[in-house]
């Protein structure tokens, strides 16, 4: 029987500590937080129930392992954390027989779900290199989660906590790149607010309230013909600033080996992929497998 593979999405982050600004300051300062490993060691050495944390829709989160690793001026932070959600247990179906039985955990109880990640503390930044989960634990409820154990940390030292915890998303290249990248463009879909109905140059109707909150307007390419420099003169409009009706731009077309692409200027985050082994006994992704492959992603970053 052939091992069954998945290919995981990681999402690229940075780690930023943001001071709350002062009575002089029009902006707070802002820098990496580097002490990242210093508070993952401290969650670490916690008891197990006192590193768990509460999460929406009666879910809740520890961290569950991690691993430091130093060499010249980089420093790593590996491991997961896991998440679960209990007061829910409806009954099992079996998809082989049909048949239904009762789920034998408490309603205390809740399926383990891991999200592995990687911090990456270098000279310039601390990344995060986050495994997306859709049913573990996201970037914001990391983040959630971190806070909550920096403030603890900190009270322990009587020190006040006078910043936040927050991130920023990594992007690919830009949009215009990718768009410059494709060998034809064959649609570009334009989503503007609903209140340019009533607009002068409209002036359709003011009557807005029953339409939805972005207008899509399609521009086709005829066969054959590309509009690429339609794409682009659009994306120069919104990106300028000046026209502040376009929210955002959607392009389909082909790259240059006829595949199909859509790229889109609201979903630019960076990600990369792991190909994983799932365990055959409970579909969980190989935790091995993903580490070596974070600490890949983090090394040639």
């Amino acid at each position: 029987m052939s091992k069954k593979q998945k290919e995981v999405k990681v999402g690229f982050h940075t780690l930023i500590q943001k001071h709350y600004k002062k009575k002089d300051e029009e902006l707070g300062q802002a820098n990496p937080f580097r002490e990242i490993d210093e508070l993952l060691i401290s969650i670490f050495r916690l008891p197990k129930l006192k590193r768990f944390y509460d999460l929406k829709d009666n879910k809740f989160c520890f961290i569950e392992n991690i691993e430091i690793i130093k060499k010249e001026d980089i420093k790593l932070v590996t491991g997961f954390i896991k998440s679960a959600r209990n007061e829910f247990r409806p009954n099992l179906i079996d998809k082989r027989t049909g048949n239904e039985r009762q789920n034998p955990k408490s309603l205390s109880e809740g399926d383990i779900e891991k999200t592995h990640f990687c911090f990456r503390v270098d000279e310039t930044d601390v990344y995060i290199f986050l495994q997306d989960n859709y049913h573990g634990v996201s970037i914001n409820s990391f983040i959630n989660y971190l806070k909550h154990f920096e403030r603890g940390r900190l009270d322990k030292k009587k020190l006040p906590m006078n910043f936040t915890l927050t991130y920023s998303d990594i992007m690919r290249n830009n949009f215009l790149t990718e768009l410059e990248l494709m060998s034809r463009v064959k649609s570009t879909e334009v989503f503007i607010e609903k209140k340019f109905l009533g607009s002068d140059s409209l002036n359709l109707s003011n009557r807005t309230q029953s339409v939805q909150k972005e207008i899509k307007l399609v521009v086709n390419a005829n066969i054959r013909e590309n509009i690429k420099n339609f794409a682009v003169d659009v994306f120069n409009r919104l990106n300028s600033g000046k026209d502040k009706s376009i929210t955002k731009i959607r392009v389909m077309g082909n790259d240059e080996n006829e595949n199909d692409v859509v790229i889109d200027t609201s979903y630019f985050n960076k990600v990369e992929y792991i190909n994983v082994d799932l365990n055959p006994e409970t579909g969980e992704v190989n935790t091995t497998q993903m580490i070596t492959g974070l600490k890949r992603i983090a090394n040639s970053y």
